[in-house]
């Protein structure tokens, strides 16, 4: 399958998930997560089987993306906000995998806890487990986003969020961008857009394609045929 044709999935898939987000109410919790409030204990957690099946397809669909023929690059991408809305979609997009799967650890840790299965459950005392599944979940997830970034770089191939968009990002000619330099460049980038007002006029060459970070890591912005 072509990225063209993984492209339109993409966009059809994120179109049922906001028609019936409309439709249907949100899940009570999906992941996992501890609040203290006014002395009060709340540790809520687990996933929903629908969006279990989202994460699915589009774990399969991302997986498809980073197998599929490269897509010929065209010219420069000389913009900037095609580039921001790409990394929304991208965000959004992981998110969908993670916080599900995250939640069935949850699940499951909870079951084996209660001996109770529940897909969503919700209490106000603490367990052992509480911290593990908060902290290192979170670390975990944080770790998996950034693979999710990097390994496009890495596989020269567009991101679901730039395919999306219509452009990738690639290493400068002769330059290869390994696990390491794409992981650091993902970083880097999560920073650029937490100043996004700032990022179009820091050191930018549109005709090149580039921004800030992309003169650091030696890359460049190209539109897909």
């Amino acid at each position: 399958m072509s990225a063209k044709y993984i492209r339109w999935s993409f966009i059809s898939l994120l179109g049922l998930v906001a028609f019936l987000a409309l439709l249907l109410p949100a899940p009570a919790t999906l992941g996992a997560s501890s609040t203290w409030t006014n002395g009060t204990y709340r540790f809520a957690g687990g996933t929903h089987p629908g969006a279990l099946v989202f994460a699915a397809v589009f774990s399969v669909l991302y997986l498809a993306l980073m197998l599929a023929v490269p897509p010929e690059p065209g010219g420069v991408l000389p913009g900037v906000i095609r580039r921001f809305v790409a990394f929304r979609l991208d965000f959004f997009v992981a998110m969908m995998v993670i916080t599900p799967a995250f939640g069935v650890v949850a699940t499951v840790v909870e079951w084996g806890r209660t001996g109770v299965f529940l897909w969503m459950f919700e209490r106000d005392t603490s367990a052992r487990t509480d911290v593990l599944l908060t902290t290192g979940g979170s670390s975990l997830a944080f770790v998996v986003l950034l693979l999710y970034f990097a390994l496009p770089l890495v596989r020269r191939r567009p991101s679901p969020g730039s395919c999306i968009a219509g452009y990738q990002v690639l290493p400068d000619e002769g330059e290869a961008l390994g696990l390491s330099r794409a992981l650091l460049r993902t970083v880097v980038g999560f920073f650029a857009m937490s100043i996004w007002p700032l990022t179009p006029f820091i050191a930018r060459q549109r005709n090149k394609g580039k921004v800030w970070f992309d003169r650091i890591f030696n890359t460049h912005a190209v539109a897909l045929r």
